[in-house]
């Protein structure tokens, strides 16, 4: 494996950086540069570049503290409706950054159910905001068997209700006898989509947690305290250090997965063990920034709140580290995956 930074991975970490100075719309900045086409499928019409290229863009996202999870959800959709042949136009749509699309109870379980004439009923988990034209559901039939669908978001059958998480905002899908289109997905491609999605959602979290180190790192260089700055202090000095140290390992094993995926290989629990790790790590720099810093890093405009505030969404959205954990253990039984034909 060839650990440096390959030009072409820098360049888009450059990009995302650019883009998110503008002051325009940050998701048509993005399709701009061919976000989410880079790391599509080239079936569906994208670059086809791999995990390799979505994690620079997905690390830069969080290290800028703007997630952007309908990206991330407009991707996990695009690897599972490969060569389906469903909702083609849309695709096209999607594809471009025109819309986005997202999953629903996928990666928890919301209690959605369809009828017997496919009509899918109930509200979505939290979802990050998103101009949402096609959504990929897991949900309940009539006969008991559970199985994805997909849905083009109607007004008249799909309410979008706003809310919040944390002060972060989202939106909740209100399914009210939407039609549903029951898809024939394999194990392997929902596993194999499903971890894709838990690598992107690490290198974010990675990221969040970069920020977090930096902006503690740069507090407790100018505060003074009893006359010396913070740093001084060992027990701040080496509980920061010990933190920059794991996160070089963890970007390292970041960088590590998504090249084996990209080549067809590696374990198949290592998606769900990277962001078990990055979650966790994500967490813990985020707390100490938010201590460093005392009162003032809990005012809700400051960079160490705002960062905690999105690492405690982000670690949760697909899947607690717990839940990872128990998910990469070997055991069959643990990793709840089964064909949905």
């Amino acid at each position: 494996m060839d650990l440096r930074i390959d030009p072409l991975q820098a360049r888009l970490a450059e990009a995302v950086d650019t883009a998110l100075t503008r002051t325009g719309d940050v998701y048509a900045e993005l399709a701009a540069l061919g976000v989410p086409g880079l790391g599509a499928p080239q079936s569906l019409g994208g670059l086809g570049l791999g995990l390799s290229a979505d994690i620079m863009v997905n690390a830069r996202l969080g290290h800028g503290l703007e997630p952007l999870g309908a990206y991330r959800e407009t991707v996990l959709v695009l690897e599972l409706l490969e060569e389906t042949g469903v909702a083609e136009p849309l695709l096209e749509e999607v594809l471009k950054g025109q819309r986005h699309a997202a999953t629903a109870g996928v990666h928890t379980d919301t209690g959605l159910r369809v009828d017997a004439e496919g009509r899918l009923w109930g509200d979505s988990e939290h979802l990050p905001v998103g101009d949402f034209g096609l959504v990929v559901a897991r949900a309940t039939a009539h006969d008991g068997t559970t199985r994805p669908y997909v849905v083009t978001p109607d007004p008249t059958t799909c309410a979008v209700e706003t809310g919040s998480l944390l002060r972060l905002p989202t939106v909740r899908l209100r399914f009210s006898g939407a039609r549903a289109e029951a898809l024939d997905l394999p194990a392997e491609r929902w596993s194999r989509a499903l971890d894709a999605a838990r690598v992107r959602q690490a290198a974010v979290l990675l990221g969040l947690a970069d920020r977090a180190l930096a902006v503690a790192r740069s507090h407790v260089n100018r505060r003074v305290q009893y006359g010396s700055p913070l740093v001084n202090l060992q027990t701040v000095s080496h509980g920061l250090a010990r933190l920059v140290g794991e996160a070089d390992g963890w970007r390292l094993l970041l960088h590590e997965v998504a090249w084996h995926r990209d080549q067809g290989r590696g374990n198949p629990a290592d998606a769900a063990r990277l962001l078990a790790v990055a979650a966790e790590h994500a967490l813990l720099c985020t707390r100490k920034a938010l201590q460093l810093h005392g009162v003032r890093g809990m005012l809700a405009h400051s960079t160490a709140a705002t960062a905690y505030r999105l690492a405690s969404v982000e670690a949760a959205r697909t899947g607690a580290p717990a839940v990872l954990w128990a998910r990469a253990t070997p055991h069959p039984a643990a990793t709840g995956l089964t064909s949905f034909r």
